[in-house]
């Protein structure tokens, strides 16, 4: 498609990581149109048509004086980011808003799926891989060592591994990124915690959500893996080196890294099978390494974050996402390449 391909970029007004990439896509050639879906429908229009003749599917951007029409038969790649809620006003009453939300769901859903070009991710796609306990069992499936999991809101349950196991070799860690939204304060963090003799005084509080309790595994350092269709991304994280990030290394900001390891060829290989399960065209997936060397999964995000990578450690990550978003579709696995850094 070269200089020809066009790609819609489905965000929030604010996201800085889709910057680079959007600067990227242009330096290529490519014409980028940037929207959120909460533009719909005060200023962003969907129409499909066959009553001509000919099948029509065509996105409008109505902002300000200019006007832009992209034809959804023509992209070349979709990169679904982080985009929010269809926003109808409060001209609506609730009920109407529902019921037009409902509509706008079905419908859009529907024209954006019916899009023959690459998507990054297909948003129902990415809905079901996020679910955490799915990829543990899909994981497990493609040969992957996965930490052996409890998933319960019965303390009793809790308790009784506890006993079985004893403290300290018990990790509790949420199951949707722990972030918790309190009123008038900024998001707090729920990170992985190991479970000493407090969680006896606590174990009431499990009735009242689904929670995850997985094996502490000793870790000799932690690899993030960002995958681009085919090109793999392994980063070393030493986590161990400093004791705020040993059980969970997003406790710091200042991470350390470790000299570039590829990963083994059976880790590649089963991992493949992972994302081919999953569907995913992109995915940020997290490992241990422990002392012997043995790779353990231990989640893959189909949206996680990339820049801190590419501006601390120079990874051409955003250019490899412009490459494949500008490509084409639809996307068909192929031979892994590990890059470096």
């Amino acid at each position: 498609m070269g200089g020809e391909a066009e790609v819609l970029v489905l965000t929030q007004d604010f996201d800085p990581t889709v910057d680079p990439v959007v600067r990227s896509l242009t330096a290529k050639g490519a014409r980028v149109v940037r929207v959120d879906t909460s533009y719909f429908p005060r200023s962003l229009s969907f129409t499909t048509s066959d009553f001509d003749g000919a099948d029509r599917a065509v996105m409008r951007h109505h902002d300000g004086d200019i006007d832009r029409e992209v034809d959804l038969a023509a992209l070349a790649g979709v990169w679904y980011r982080r985009p929010t809620a269809f926003d109808f006003g409060e001209e609506m009453g609730e009920a109407e808003r529902e019921f037009a939300r409902h509509e706008a769901l079905h419908g859009i859903g529907g024209i954006l799926r019916s899009t023959d070009c690459l998507w990054m991710n297909r948003p129902d796609l990415d809905a079901v891989a996020d679910l955490k306990p799915y990829q543990l069992k899909l994981a497990k499936q493609a040969g992957l060592r996965v930490p052996r999991t409890l998933l319960t809101n019965d303390p009793d349950e809790v308790a009784r591994l506890i006993k079985q196991e004893g403290e300290g070799s018990l990790v509790y860690k949420s199951l949707s990124g722990g972030v918790v939204h309190y009123p008038g304060a900024f998001p707090s963090g729920l990170y992985t915690a190991v479970l000493g003799e407090e969680i006896h005084d606590h174990l009431p509080r499990v009735r009242h959500t689904l929670c995850q309790f997985q094996e502490y595994i000793e870790k000799a350092y932690e690899v993030r893996l960002t995958i681009i269709g085919d090109a793999y991304f392994p980063v070393v994280i030493d986590s161990q080196g400093a004791e705020r990030t040993r059980i969970d290394w997003r406790a710091d900001t200042e991470l350390r890294y470790g000299d570039y390891r590829p990963l083994p060829e059976d880790v590649v290989r089963r991992t493949q099978a992972l994302m081919d399960r999953l569907g995913l065209v992109y995915a940020a997936v997290d490992f241990i390494v422990t002392p012997d060397g043995e790779h353990v999964f231990l989640e893959s995000n189909p949206n996680g974050q990339f820049m801190w990578m590419q501006n601390d450690l120079g990874l051409p990550l955003g250019d490899r996402i412009a490459d494949l978003l500008m490509r084409g579709g639809p996307f068909r696995r192929g031979e892994v390449e590990q890059v470096g850094y």
